[in-house]
């Protein structure tokens, strides 16, 4: 079965967020604001590609432990998918391809997806009525085992309101016996507000804050005058900022985030004491 990656809406945003986050580590930012544009443009919740991504998502972050629950579940996101205007839709995806092409570069779509197979089962599993008897269901298998293998169940991010957040922070606060800083604040509120653009605020300051915390971590190792012991430490901060990178944003890494911009703040203004 063949896959025109060009026309999986979910691999042109994710070569996107590729991208983007280049240009971020290279501090580009002539660039960062092309592909923020265009990411902007094309996949914001009122635009039919976005509206296709969406459908994507559902079918790779939903986990379902019930075979059953997962058959039904596939089947009706694929009728979701056939009920939005494909003709459009293909439309769109030309119209993003020149985009790319003209205000970026074609190497775009030669970038390295981590999640390329998921990617490619949901959008073979999309197009799967177009193939023959034995195909659809080799298709259909594929797409069982993506949604039915793990236990996990990934929740939909769902609107928080004041209380939830007021609450949410005040976690946070009880368990360090002090105000937030600047950058927590940022990252909480970047995360909790994040159901609103499909999380594209959120990547664009994690993909920031870790380069940020890594730099800050390489600076205290060059300049160290700590035990080997703390020297150990950071190195395994930074092994774990640097497995971000190949992980999905959730309360964990944010969590993580969190602690790691603390233990930072802590260990820089107690070195300048």
């Amino acid at each position: 079965m063949k896959h025109n990656k060009k026309r999986n809406t979910a691999f042109l945003y994710e070569c996107l967020i590729k991208e983007l986050t280049k240009s971020i580590v290279r501090k580009d930012e002539s660039k960062k604001a092309k592909v923020l544009s265009i990411i902007k443009e094309n996949f914001n919740n009122s635009s039919i590609l976005g509206q296709d991504l969406e459908l994507y998502k559902q079918l790779m972050e939903t986990k379902c432990q019930d075979s059953a629950k997962a058959k039904r579940f596939i089947s009706e996101v694929k009728k979701d998918w056939e009920d939005l205007d494909r003709k459009v839709i293909f439309n769109e995806q030309t119209s993003l391809i020149k985009q790319i092409n003209e205000h970026l570069d074609p190497k775009v779509f030669s970038c390295f997806v981590d999640n390329y197979r998921d990617i490619a089962t949901v959008g073979s599993y999309f197009q799967s009525g177009k193939l023959k008897a034995k195909s659809r269901i080799i298709s259909e298998d594929r797409m069982m085992q993506l949604v039915s293998t793990e236990t996990a169940v990934t929740k939909d991010l769902k609107h928080i309101d004041n209380l939830t957040y007021n609450t949410f922070v005040e976690k946070f606060n009880e368990s360090y016996k002090h105000s937030l800083r600047d950058e927590q604040r940022l990252l909480l509120t970047n995360y909790i507000t994040s159901f609103s653009d499909n999380g594209l605020s959120l990547k664009v300051y994690m993909n920031e804050e870790v380069g940020r915390l890594k730099q800050k971590i390489n600076t205290l190792l060059v300049n160290s005058t700590f035990s080997d012991d703390y020297n150990q430490k950071f190195n395994k901060i930074l092994d774990k900022l640097d497995g971000f990178s190949s992980r999905k944003i959730d309360e964990t890494m944010v969590k993580d985030t969190f602690y790691i911009q603390d233990l930072l703040s802590e260990v820089t203004r107690n070195a300048q004491d």
